[in-house]
């Protein structure tokens, strides 16, 4: 089957995961220089401390993108199945936000912003193909 025949959903999922990968190497390089240069003190200035800190934000920057044209690019079906997960994701970590925000209060100790994203990207994760199972049934 050439490109021409297939469905706007697989190249677009294809396009996605070629482009998802390019970034994620991308990112994974500019993270080991960006550590590894404030780790061992190369970066003395504070100013540029910040900066080099905020390196990495330029690759995971251009996932936004990558996203949204998959999104547009795949057929209504899929395009429901992605948002609903999207839903059920950001009220997973929505609730487990607030529960741990009031644990925190108890007494817990205070945890990074980072596990709020990574809740959000397991809760997304595993929200999609439980989301795709029920349309499919």
């Amino acid at each position: 089957m050439n490109k021409t025949n297939m469905n706007p959903t697989t190249l677009a999922q294809r396009r996605y995961l070629r482009q998802m990968a390019v970034m994620t190497v991308a990112y994974l390089i500019v993270l080991y220089v960006a550590v590894t240069a404030l780790k061992h003190g190369h970066v003395g200035d504070p100013s540029l401390r910040y900066a080099v800190a905020l390196l990495p934000l330029i690759p995971v920057a251009t996932l936004v993108p990558i996203f949204i044209g998959y999104y547009r690019n795949t057929d209504e079906f899929e395009r429901r199945m992605q948002a609903e997960s999207l839903a059920i994701a950001g009220g997973v970590t929505a609730m487990l936000s607030v529960t741990y925000g009031f644990l925190e209060m108890a007494g817990l100790p205070h945890l990074s912003a980072w596990w709020t994203w990574a809740v959000l990207m397991v809760s997304w994760a595993i929200a999609r193909p439980i989301v795709g199972r029920f349309y499919c049934q």
